[in-house]
């Protein structure tokens, strides 16, 4: 019969070898590794285990129990693992807002003309959008200019961006201002033109 000193060694070891099962099981993905561990008896006679070492241990090394291998693994070899549904988003190589200019000033138009160039032609299925002072433009499938309409005075951002149908942004323009001027609402017949 063990003494009880011996049986809470005993159980002090199992947890010690449940918990570094554990550990492997769960950070290493289910790879199979060995394990140092260090035996050593104290003053008092009582055994101990530990995986740092200690002054006059014993080595022990424990080999890791084959595990479960999780979504990391590699495909058994001779099957190919499933593509996604659907083809790769294709990337662009640049996507400019061509018009207006930066940092233009448009004096009192009745509308402002948009325009986005992308390289290479917008893909099937991709869509060009484009947002001014963070407000969504309207403009038909597939169309790289947009309108503007009664364009209020004062600064504005123009921002566009290519998506996939996905909703993946496969490519953004830098954002461009624009000012507005009209006549003053105090003297409508004495506009200030830029020059």
């Amino acid at each position: 019969m063990r003494s009880g000193r011996e049986a809470v060694c005993l159980r002090v070891m199992r947890t010690a070898l449940h918990g570094l099962t554990a550990l492997c099981l769960l950070g290493l993905g289910g790879v199979s590794v060995a394990t140092t561990l260090y035996r050593w008896v104290d003053a008092q006679g009582v055994v101990h285990y530990s995986d740092t070492p200690h002054e006059g241990a014993q080595v022990i090394q424990i080999s890791g129990a084959q595990t479960y291998h999780g979504a990391s693994a590699a495909p058994t070899p001779g099957v190919t693992a499933a593509q996604p549904a659907g083809k790769k988003p294709e990337s662009y190589d640049a996507c400019a807002i061509t018009s207006p200019a930066p940092d233009s000033n448009l004096y009192a138009p009745d509308s402002v003309a948009v325009s986005v160039e992308v390289s290479p032609a917008l893909h099937d299925g991709d869509q060009l959008t484009v947002q001014v002072d963070g407000r969504q433009l309207q403009g038909a499938e597939g169309a790289q200019s947009f309108v503007i309409p009664e364009p209020e005075r004062g600064d504005h951002s123009i921002s566009a961006q290519v998506r996939s149908p996905e909703g993946v942004t496969l490519c953004y323009a830098p954002p461009v201002t624009f000012s507005v001027t009209k006549p003053s609402v105090n003297s409508p017949n004495n506009p200030v033109k830029p020059h």
